[in-house]
């Protein structure tokens, strides 16, 4: 009966998915119903590459030959088709044609045909795309007036052209050689030199095909002798300059005043003396209102300097230092050439502040599902929290930021309570503090460490050791010094009481390509456990894991981290796409600890090593989108230690882990459940020293709520893993085997809701258990959850069906997308 239910809502899902239906059809008439993606028929094309032409290919049909689709609640909708037309079909072609000339393909056929089903036409497109023209010879042709130097400065960087030999001669190809040359000659001081003075010619036997205006490709025409070489057709390229109407577009610019106005207003003069206070450097002058901002930041910043010459990228160099220490709302600089000198022009850096503080509070909810002991007892839990921060991007006046983050929170049992139970189950506040200096800034050695005969040995880390060469990227990249501090208080009623302080000092570096570097110098927590109840240490003893991890602890040593995003070029005939990847390295025990020896011989320093990886990546389809995550995670106790201590062991299970678990639910291995008891305290945190887990998310839309405000959208999920002890320690039940992989993950799917707000997304998961590692001994620990349609809604809300829950469901609730 269960297998009929589900193989019946598997029915009606595909059943809902595949509907198309069609409203307001002509009358009387066939309409167009479907455009298939276009048969390609020749050229030298990978699969991604031609994907993408036969999405390009169907952006070029007519508009009277589309088919516009609306999806709604799974079921897909044609509404107003057009009147099928040949003509439209035919249009659509020749489009199709032109878009392949663009690609170098002079002589492509486009063939269109109607297929007939009823009323319904399908149309089909047969691209036959011929012999690309090739590019034979690429030249250069920009001597004028008896200045050589332009020419010199394209042939010295001939080898970056996009113009390469014995490849076809495309729109993209010469527009991207055109803006290259026009970038290169403002890099060596033309700043005004623009691509109207630039032309791309050809031989005689195509000169029509290649010779560009304004659009490059507008007076491409086809010649006798090209149609005679159809099946190996090529062209002879030249770039030839032409003369400018305004003569001194060609003159070569040095820079001669640099003006800095910190806090610009409008109509700021720099000539006004008595407005603005004026303070002279070697290469600019510094002007501003109020000392709101120190010189050195703004000289750290400027990469242009007086009597050089002008270079773009310089230009563009200092405008993205600036803009990147986010302290102004504003940052211009204009270009304002000299009067009374030849050849030379000022620049003006007017920078507008930004608000210095920025405060942001918020209010959280949290609520776990009865019998779910999430958070130490067991029973429905309901959590509320209070975040207040406080953010000044401009402490010291050097675009130093530095946030102060304050939160409180109380956590009720909301279950019938008796004598022995209490109302409030938890509470916590914590205070938090993070430095971000924008610059690398390394501290020095105690003096009892520095050589007394070297003064290079007065830093921790000299400047020295990196390359001179990574000092040069560094300006270009965003590089910053991190200092971030915490300190936390929790109070789980009748266990314990845990106090936490933690200390991090390290550097980031990012780079144009979205990766990003972390090496923390010193990565320190200590936590201090106390008001250990009878009951808690009667659990302790009962379970010898928790008792390596839950005590008084100590760790200190350094991490590394790298990371990367990539995001396919935003480009309307592909997929949106976007991976990143994650490694972070981290150690205790060893290097600091080998360091200062008091370390050594504290009894509460835990020794271990810890790497986790993480990669995620995402695929946007029209409607659609498939989210795929992956996650590992290893912890190596070291010495002595049996186990990671419990600020730095892994977990699975809520809102954005195993969704068919609670918070630390799930694991070790495959451990027992601890029977569901009201009203009596227990402790059933879960975690570990390894992490396995892959989750997948499909999301869809469902239905546009508020236009441009809220749309209401759904996402089908499953997760797969759980947390394991290390194979070196001495809890043999719960150790991580590679034998009984397969039979201890455990495996959850369900669905969920996603309201979103544009800016925020609110979503609530329902997760099903169908994989339980702790029933791993019968069938492996495959078991679907017993319900249907006519009990479904009762056992996940009645009191009756706690039992159930607590071994087979779990309703989560979170803030943004779970990954």
């Amino acid at each position: 009966m269960k297998q009929f239910r589900i193989k019946n809502i598997i029915f009606l899902l595909l059943f809902a998915t595949s509907c198309t239906i069609v409203r307001k059809a002509p009358k009387d008439k066939p309409y167009f119903s479907e455009n298939l993606k276009p048969e390609i028929i020749g050229g030298n094309f990978n699969k991604l590459e031609k994907e993408a032409l036969k999405s390009r290919l169907l952006n070029q049909l007519d508009d009277s030959a589309k088919v516009t689709i609306v999806d709604k609640f799974f079921i897909h909708f044609i509404k107003r088709p057009i009147a099928y037309d040949s003509v439209y079909t035919r249009i659509s072609a020749r489009n199709m044609e032109a878009s392949m000339y663009h690609l170098g393909y002079y002589n492509a056929k486009v063939k269109d045909t109607a297929f007939f089903k009823g009323k319904k036409v399908t149309v089909k497109y047969t691209v036959t795309t011929g012999q690309p023209t090739l590019i034979d010879t690429m030249s250069y042709r920009l001597k004028l007036a008896g200045n050589a130097e332009l020419q010199n400065i394209a042939l010295s960087s001939q080898k970056e052209s996009y113009i390469v030999k014995n490849t076809p001669v495309t729109r993209t190809a010469v527009l991207a050689e055109i803006g290259r040359l026009v970038d290169s000659f403002r890099n060596n001081g033309y700043y005004k030199f623009t691509a109207s003075e630039l032309r791309m010619r050809g031989d005689s036997t195509i000169a029509a095909l290649t010779t560009i205006s304004d659009d490059p490709f507008e007076q491409f025409e086809l010649l006798n002798e090209a149609q005679r070489k159809k099946d190996s057709p090529t062209v002879k390229l030249a770039l030839v300059i032409i003369k400018p109407e305004d003569t001194t577009k060609l003159n070569k610019y040095r820079i001669n005043k640099i003006y800095v106005v910190s806090d610009f207003r409008a109509n700021d003069l720099v000539t006004d003396t008595l407005n603005l206070t004026q303070i002279q450097t070697k290469d600019f002058t510094h002007l501003y209102h109020n000392y709101l901002f120190k010189t050195a930041l703004l000289e750290r910043n400027l990469t242009i300097h007086n009597g050089d010459v002008y270079k773009q990228d310089e230009y563009y160099n200092t405008l993205n230092n600036l803009t990147k220490l986010r302290v102004w709302q504003s940052v211009v600089i204009r270009i304002i050439e000299n009067l009374d000198s030849l050849n030379k022009i000022d620049l003006i850096v007017e920078l507008v502040p930004g608000k210095k503080l920025l405060n942001v509070n918020g209010l959280e909810f949290n609520y776990s599902s009865a019998g779910s002991n999430a958070n130490a007892i067991a029973g429905s839990l309901f959590g509320i929290s209070l975040n207040a921060s406080l953010e000044n991007r401009n402490f010291a006046k050097e675009a130093i930021k530095m946030n102060h983050n304050v939160r409180f929170g109380i956590e009720f049992n909301n279950t019938n309570r008796t004598a022995s139970s209490n109302i409030i189950n938890s509470n916590e506040a914590s205070y938090s503090n993070s430095v971000t200096i924008p610059r690398l800034l390394f501290p020095k050695l105690p003096k009892f460490l520095r050589s007394k005969n070297n003064k290079d040995n007065l830093y921790l880390f000299p400047e020295r050791w990196i390359s001179k060469r990574k000092r040069e990227s560094f300006k270009k990249e965003t590089t910053e010094t991190f200092i971030n501090s915490n300190f936390s208080y929790n109070n789980r009623l009748n266990l314990f009481n845990l106090q936490s302080i933690g200390l991090n000092y390290g550097y980031i570096s990012r780079d144009k390509r979205n990766r990003q570097f972390s090496f923390k110098l010193l990565n320190a927590d200590y936590s201090f456990l106390y008001n250990q109840s009878d009951s808690f240490i009667k659990i302790l003893d009962n379970n010898p894991f928790l008792r390596y991890s839950y005590n008084t602890a100590f760790s200190i040593g350094v991490g590394l981290s790298y990371s990367s995003i990539y995001r396919n070029p935003k480009h309307p005939n592909s997929l949106s796409k976007e991976r990143s990847f994650k490694v972070n390295v981290e150690e205790s025990g060893l290097s600091w600890a080998l360091l200062l020896s008091p370390l050594r011989k504290t009894n509460v320093l835990r020794r271990f090593t810890k790497l986790d990886v993480e990669y995620k990546s995402t695929v946007n389809f029209k409607k659609t989108t498939l989210a795929l995550r992956g996650f590992l995670g290893v912890g190596i106790p070291l010495f002595k230690d049996s186990a990671l201590p419990f600020f730095k062991q892994f977990f699975g299970g809520g809102s954005n882990s195993m969704r068919g678990w609670p918070l630390r639910g799930i694991g070790r291995g495959s451990q027992k459940l601890t029977p569901l008891v009201n009203n009596v305290n227990t402790f059933n945190d879960r975690t570990g020293d390894i992490q396995l887990e892959i989750n997948a998310e499909f999301r869809h839309d469902i239905a546009r709520i508020l236009p441009n405000l809220l749309t209401l959208k759904g996402a089908v999920f499953a997760d797969i893993g759980n947390v394991w002890n290390t194979p070196i320690g001495p809890f043999n039940e719960t150790q991580f085997k590679f034998k009984n992989l397969l039979k201890e993950v455990g495996m959850s799917v369900g669905y969920g809701f996603r309201f979103d707000f544009t800016y925020l997304v609110i979503r609530t998961d329902f997760g099903f258990r169908i994989k339980r590692p702790e029933t791993s001994d019968v069938n492996n620990g495959w078991k679907l959850p017993d319900f249907g349609f006519n009990d479904i809604f009762q056992k996940i809300l009645s009191r009756n069906f706690r039992q159930w829950r607590y071994e087979n469901f779990n309703f989560s609730f979170g803030i943004n997308y779970p990954f």
